[in-house]
C-alpha cells in the first residue's frame, strides 16, 4: 500500500500517524541507542538491510532526512532529535500499556523504574530496592541515578515511574505529586588538616571564606547550600567543580577546599578519618528528600506496592551504614 505523502505547505500533524509507523521510530530508536545499523539489527534479529530500508522510508515519509552518517558515525538530524524525543515517550507508552495488560491477565510480572538524585541514588536507593526486591522477588528494579534537572527531565519524559529529589521543582510543566520520603543534612566538611578542623565553633563567615569544591550546576546539594548562604549575605568561592561525590570527598581530603554535602554520602570518611565535620553555625542544613510521579501517571500494582512499601518504614533500618567512597 502506498501511503500519502505530505505535498508542499501540509502540515504533518495532519498525516503523522498514517506517514509513521510504531516499527519505524522503534528502528530509529535502537540505532542510535545501539551506535549504529549492524548492531540494531543483531538486537532486533532482523537484517541491516530492512533497518536501512526502513529509516530511508521513514525520512521519505517525514520529507526530511533524520539520521546521518559520518564516517563510521550514525548521528541524528535536527529533524531526527525531535522525533527521537517524541518516540522514545511513545515507546514508553507502549511498554507501560503492555505491562499493564500483564498485570490486568493476572501475569504477576512487571518492572519498577525509580531515580533519584546524585546522594540518595548511591547511598540510599540501592538499600531500598534491595529490599523491595527481596519482598517482590518477581518485580525487576531498575534504578537511575542523575542531577536534579536530569530526574526532571527524565520524569517528564516517562523514562521512570517514581524520582527521588532534595528539591521540588517551580512551576513544571506536568502537574506532580510528591511524597515526604527521608530526611537529609547537609554538614560542612573538611580534612583533618584543615586550620578549621578542631575547632569547638566556626562562624558561617569564615566558613564561606573558604575555597569551595561545588558539584555541577542542577545539583540539589549545590542550590541547597548557595541558597543558605545567600540567606546570610553571603557567597561560597567555588575553585573546582566537580560531577562526583566521591571525587569532591577526595578532593577535600587533599587539603584543596572544603565543601557541603549529606551526611549520607560522607558516613565512612567521617568514620575512617579520611574527612572531618565541621561545627559551623547554622549547620547541619536539614532537608528532606521526596518521592514524586507525574499526577496523571497510572498506578499499577506494582507501583502501589512500592508506595507502601516506602511508607512502611522497615527498609530505613537498613539505609546509612557505610559501605562505599564514591
Amino acid at each position: 500500500m502506498t501511503l500519502p505523502h505530505p505535498g508542499p505547505g501540509r502540515e504533518l500533524a495532519q498525516d503523522l500517524e498514517q506517514l509513521v509507523s510504531v516499527h519505524q521510530i522503534r528502528l530509529l530508536t535502537a540505532v542510535i541507542e545501539h551506535g549504529g545499523f549492524t548492531r540494531a539489527a543483531d538486537a532486533l534479529g532482523l537484517s541491516q538491510p530492512a533497518v536501512s530500508h526502513q529509516l530511508k522510508a521513514l525520512s521519505a515519509a517525514v520529507g526530511v532526512p533524520v539520521i546521518e552518517v559520518v564516517g563510521r558515525d550514525v548521528r541524528l538530524t535536527a529533524a531526527g532529535e525531535l522525533l527521537h524525543g517524541h518516540a522514545k515517550r511513545i515507546l514508553a507508552e507502549f511498554a507501560a500499556a503492555g505491562a499493564a495488560l500483564d498485570e490486568l491477565r493476572g501475569l504477576r510480572r512487571g518492572t519498577l523504574r525509580v531515580a533519584g538524585d546524585t546522594t540518595v541514588g548511591i547511598y540510599v536507593l540501592p538499600d531500598l530496592l534491595g529490599a523491595f526486591r527481596h519482598a517482590y522477588p518477581s518485580v525487576e528494579v531498575r534504578l537511575g541515578v542523575d542531577n536534579r534537572q536530569g530526574l526532571y527531565d527524565r520524569l517528564v519524559a516517562n523514562e521512570f515511574d517514581f524520582v527521588v529529589s532534595g528539591r521540588r521543582w517551580e512551576n513544571p510543566s506536568i502537574p506532580l505529586i510528591a511524597y515526604p520520603f527521608l530526611a537529609n543534612e547537609l554538614i560542612a566538611i573538611a580534612s583533618p588538616r584543615h586550620r578549621l578542623a578542631g575547632r569547638s565553633r566556626v562562624t558561617l563567615a569564615e566558613f564561606a571564606a573558604e575555597p569551595f569544591i561545588v558539584r555541577e550546576p542542577g545539583s540539589g546539594t549545590r542550590e541547597t547550600a548557595e541558597e543558605a548562604l545567600r540567606a546570610a549575605g553571603l557567597s561560597m568561592r567555588p575553585v573546582m567543580e566537580l560531577a562526583s561525590n566521591g571525587a569532591i570527598k577526595r578532593a577535600v581530603a587533599q587539603d584543596l577546599g572544603v565543601s557541603i554535602l549529606s551526611r549520607y554520602a560522607t558516613a565512612l570518611e567521617l568514620e575512617i578519618g579520611h574527612l572531618v565535620e565541621l561545627p559551623v553555625d547554622d549547620f547541619p542544613l536539614r532537608r528532606e528528600w521526596s518521592l514524586v510521579h507525574a499526577r496523571d501517571k497510572r498506578l499499577g500494582p506494582i507501583d502501589e506496592a512500592f508506595l507502601r512499601f516506602v511508607n512502611e518504614g522497615t527498609w530505613k533500618e537498613s539505609i546509612g551504614h557505610p559501605l562505599a567512597t564514591e
